[in-house]
């Protein structure tokens, strides 16, 4: 996934599958990639966020705080995204990811997002049904 490319978007998730391929084109268009080291923090609960990232390279553990102590409720891999709820609503980010690995995202800024959504809003709906099955997910894991 390090060779990002529309056809590779497509595959990476449903929310890009969603997208048709002109979408596709411009919202890699308006991207741009960073790398973070091991143990570098993306976003953190409770922050706000503008940025959708997909994982181009590497592993994220996601982390919820659970009454001032980390719990670890799900790893993201190469392919995945995140961020994606902060992003579209404003609100505050939900976890924590925290590189594991050496990381290489592709990060998707707000206005990009939404140009390209407000064109696709099949996408849109992608986006918020991930969203909620990752909060429902969430959940359940702090209940655990």
């Amino acid at each position: 996934m390090s060779d990002l490319d529309t056809s590779t978007l497509a595959k990476a998730s449903k929310l890009f599958e969603a997208l048709d391929a002109e979408g596709r084109k411009e919202l890699l268009a308006r991207s741009g990639r960073q790398k973070f080291p091991a143990g570098h923090v993306l976003c953190r609960e409770g922050e706000t966020g503008d940025v959708l990232y997909v994982l181009a390279k590497g592993e994220a553990k996601v982390t919820l705080d659970d009454f001032g102590t980390e719990k670890h409720v799900g790893t993201l891999t190469a392919g995945q995204f995140f961020g994606e709820q902060a992003m579209l609503s404003g609100a505050k980010r939900q976890a924590t990811v925290t590189a594991v690995t050496e990381l290489e995202v592709v990060a998707f800024p707000r206005a990009a997002v939404d140009a390209v959504l407000a064109k696709n809003p099949s996408a849109r709906s992608v986006l918020a049904t991930v969203g909620l099955q990752r909060s429902e997910a969430s959940m359940q894991k702090m209940m655990e």
